[in-house]
């Protein structure tokens, strides 16, 4: 079986290779758009690398084509900051190309697709309560517009050609390593900067809250929905969370205060971002629970102190 992980050699693409690699399943190839291959370690070596902009609709089609993959995990993505700064750019990354990816891979007789989406793909009009798989999703960034649309696209090639595609709306992932900024960056960045011993402001308040998943969960989760049997998937794309309770900003600070008493985490809330994160959002993944079993394997605790391992090795 041939495999095909865009955005590859990314925060979560990465980790899915590594875990390809060491079951020994492939071949393996990756599309990526740098050329940092330092997440992938041994992978690097026993992967096919292809370098590749999502915006180049003709590299795709002749990607797919050449590799003519049973399964792709498309990962790759242009993020919300950039896009905001370069919205028609991102509509060629995470729109366009989604469009030639899908058509290619139904030409190349491809058998699943596992899609990257966001909880970005809600926005406006959220009642009270958790966000749950039927909460309306009106965007308020040309990211989440983006995902959307891959969401209903995929969905489309599903019932119209039997194209086993399968999407997850992730939270904000956690890890280290990451260097862009997002809104839900403080996250990642209040541990890592702790563990390296450098101070940290967190932009919002100490009680703003946004579900997190781990990044190794991340990949898990991709991976177990992956080999969930077709039967088993009714709703197509799936939210799907980390540690319960929802831990607000203040209780991931503590309890990285807990393990490094002397780590400079300071709150001072940016207008701008607290105008953003203004709604603490929970989300309800029961749906992935039932229908495919997913349960992460990081709680709270066990995130930080693999975390605070990943940075110290």
């Amino acid at each position: 079986m041939s495999i095909l992980i865009t955005g590859g050699t990314g925060f979560i693409g990465a980790e899915i290779a590594r875990v390809i690699h060491d079951r020994g399943d492939g071949p393996l190839h990756l599309a990526h758009r740098s050329s940092n291959f330092d997440r992938l370690g041994p992978v690097a070596e026993s992967a096919t690398l292809h370098q590749l902009d999502l915006a180049d609709t003709d590299a795709i089609a002749h990607l797919i084509q050449s590799v003519k993959p049973t399964q792709i995990y498309h990962f790759g993505a242009m993020l919300t900051g950039p896009g905001e700064a370069d919205p028609q750019a991102l509509l060629a990354a995470n729109a366009i190309s989604v469009m030639r990816l899908l058509e290619e891979a139904r030409l190349a007789g491809t058998e699943q697709i596992i899609f990257a989406s966001s909880i970005g793909t809600y926005g406006r009009d959220l009642g009270p309560g958790p966000v749950t798989d039927l909460s309306l999703q009106r965007p308020n960034t040309i990211y989440g517009v983006t995902k959307v649309f891959a969401e209903n696209l995929g969905s489309y090639y599903r019932t119209r050609y039997g194209l086993d595609f399968r999407g997850l709306r992730y939270p904000s992932i956690v890890g280290p390593g990451v260097t862009t900024k997002s809104l839900a960056q403080y996250t990642s960045w209040m541990i890592e900067h702790a563990a390296k011993g450098e101070p940290f402001t967190v932009w919002t308040g100490r009680e703003t809250v946004i579900p997190v998943l781990y990044y190794k969960d991340a990949a898990m989760a991709a991976l177990d929905l992956a080999a969930a049997p077709d039967d088993a998937i009714k709703s197509i794309n799936y939210l799907v969370d980390g540690p319960r309770p929802t831990p607000n900003a203040g209780q991931l600070a503590d309890a990285v205060l807990a393990r490094i008493p002397d780590a400079k985490i300071t709150f001072e809330p940016d207008p701008a971002a607290a105008l953003s994160l203004s709604r603490n959002l929970i989300i309800d993944d029961s749906v992935a629970r039932q229908e495919w079993g997913w349960q992460p394997h990081f709680d709270l605790d066990q995130m930080i102190d693999d975390f605070l391992a990943e940075v110290r090795d």
